[in-house]
């Protein structure tokens, strides 16, 4: 497994949103140039995580994005599950798994472990948390 750009930026985008004021919105422009992004890029993740309800998007002058929850109730995983994207550590362990190992694998075990700490890290941090450290 391995944690894309989209995964990145997804995050980075929600966390200078949990840090705003939620009644001041924040332009995509905004990130886009704190962090010298991609602005198609960060425009589609930011509609992602209006879909998924997790931001709000104001139009005109002085609009932008907020978040629509409370950034200690919203977990790393819940941000990258919005973006869709995939965080089994491996492959053997996902919807679309092929491996003609998986019956008789002997590390499968481990795997499934390691999959489930790693996935109760990504819920035990939140946004908030984040935004402590």
């Amino acid at each position: 497994m391995s944690l894309t750009k989209k995964s990145s930026y997804g995050l980075i985008a929600a966390l200078e949103l949990a840090a705003q004021d939620s009644e001041t919105p924040l332009s995509a422009g905004a990130i886009v140039a704190k962090y010298a992004l991609p602005s198609a890029f960060v425009g589609k993740i930011l509609h992602q995580l209006k879909l998924a309800g997790l931001v709000e998007a104001r139009k005109g002058r002085g609009g932008g994005y907020t978040l629509t929850v409370d950034p200690a109730t919203v977990s790393v995983r819940r941000v990258l599950e919005a973006l869709d994207e995939p965080l089994d550590l491996v492959g053997c362990l996902g919807p679309a798994s092929d491996c003609r190992l998986t019956q008789i694998c002997p590390t499968k075990s481990a795997w499934v472990k390691l999959d489930h700490r790693f996935k109760a890290l990504l819920d035990s941090l939140t946004l908030s948390d984040l935004l402590e450290r």
